[in-house]
């Protein structure tokens, strides 16, 4: 009983320290997925902006 127990113990640890790896890879791999996106996001922002301002010149434009 005291074996399987104290083999029971070490698969669980193992399992601890394996789910930590992962975790970094995981975070790593998400951050790579993202970095592309938080970049590019202000870009469309700061078009979107011009292109409301440019929007909203020609109705200006037509009203006069």
């Amino acid at each position: 009983m005291r074996q399987w127990l104290k083999s029971k113990q070490e698969v669980l640890k193992r399992r601890r320290q394996n789910t930590e790896r992962s975790s970094v890879f995981d975070v790593l791999f998400e951050l790579v997925l993202w970095l592309p996106e938080l970049i590019i996001f202000p870009i469309r922002m700061v078009i979107w902006l011009i292109k409301g301002i440019g929007r909203m010149i020609g109705l200006i434009s037509d009203l006069t």
